[in-house]
């Protein structure tokens, strides 16, 4: 073997590790952005799910007549209000990790596969021949 080609030799094994190296580092950068989605996905849905408690809190509040009733069902909704906007700007940060995929609408429509199927469940239970006549035994 010459030189010339022992050196083309050489510069191939460099070329060809530094594209498996380039290929790794894009691998691990958008594993690390498909992360990151995923924990802005969790933090809107606590947020949604702080802004249902504060709704809950509201729906409970007595009549409002007081100065002071009043300033508390206003404090109530800032919270709620505030709550909704950390969901809202989650949303818009995670749209600009990957506008074409969204982990927070992957997370809510797996909920959603989730109360149906927990819903598909509850009626096959009721369909229990046990617990209808549990249920007749106990109405009688």
């Amino acid at each position: 073997m010459d030189s010339v080609s022992i050196i083309s030799l050489f510069v191939g094994i460099i070329g060809t590790m530094i594209a498996v190296y380039q290929a790794a580092i894009i691998r691990e950068s958008k594993k690390r952005a498909s992360e990151l989605q995923y924990i802005l996905a969790g933090i809107n849905n606590a947020a949604l799910q702080k802004q249902q408690a504060w709704q809950n809190q509201i729906s409970t509040l007595p009549k409002l007549e007081s100065s002071q009733d009043w300033e508390m069902g206003r404090l109530y909704l800032r919270a709620k209000d505030d709550f909704a906007e950390i969901a809202s700007l989650t949303i818009a940060l995670e749209g600009t990790i990957d506008v074409d995929h969204s982990a927070i609408k992957d997370m809510m429509d797996k909920s959603i596969d989730i109360v149906k199927k927990n819903n598909q469940l509850q009626e096959e239970g009721m369909k229990n021949p046990l617990f209808t006549q549990g249920h007749r035994a106990t109405e009688a």
